[in-house]
């Protein structure tokens, strides 16, 4: 916010961003970390990718599941990012997975929209045998095998 408002005095910007949210015209998410919407009209995607950091992304079972390729209800949204943590917010539960940096920076097999990033399900399945290869999929007809294959050799 300092940067955005070119506040330099510390206190001046706490008082400034207080007063802000006491009006209802930013509300905390984070520690330093503001929406301009009330947390429950934020898009959960949008949310898990701001908290994980830059470079994070959705995968793992939330991309999984949402194709198809497996049946079981995961309550959890699941990225990838620099680090490894777990945040619930709001009604939302995150759980990020930390990724060696240069495969993270690799963004082959990842949809980069201008608010979050989202893996394609072979990527997402690929990850998935990156982190454990002894997994189960439900529905792997889903996948393009040779796509897999290419993604796989990428990640190892």
């Amino acid at each position: 916010m300092s940067v955005l408002w070119g506040i330099k005095n510390k206190n001046t910007l706490w008082k400034t961003v207080s007063r802000y949210i006491k009006r209802g015209l930013l509300y905390r998410v984070h520690k330093g970390l503001y929406a301009k919407k009330p947390l429950d009209k934020i898009d959960p995607y949008e949310l898990g990718c701001a908290l994980m950091g830059p470079y994070s992304y959705i995968s793992l079972e939330t991309v999984l599941v949402k194709e198809g390729v497996i049946f079981q209800d995961i309550p959890k949204i699941t990225l990838i990012g620099q680090k490894t943590k777990e945040y619930s917010i709001a009604n939302f539960h995150f759980t990020c997975k930390q990724m060696k940096p240069d495969r993270l920076l690799d963004r082959t097999g990842i949809h980069d929209f201008p608010t979050y990033a989202i893996a394609t399900p072979e990527r997402a399945a690929a990850d998935k045998e990156y982190y454990s290869s002894c997994y189960y999929l439900d529905n792997p007809q889903v996948l393009d095998s040779d796509r897999f294959q290419e993604l796989k050799e990428v990640l190892s």
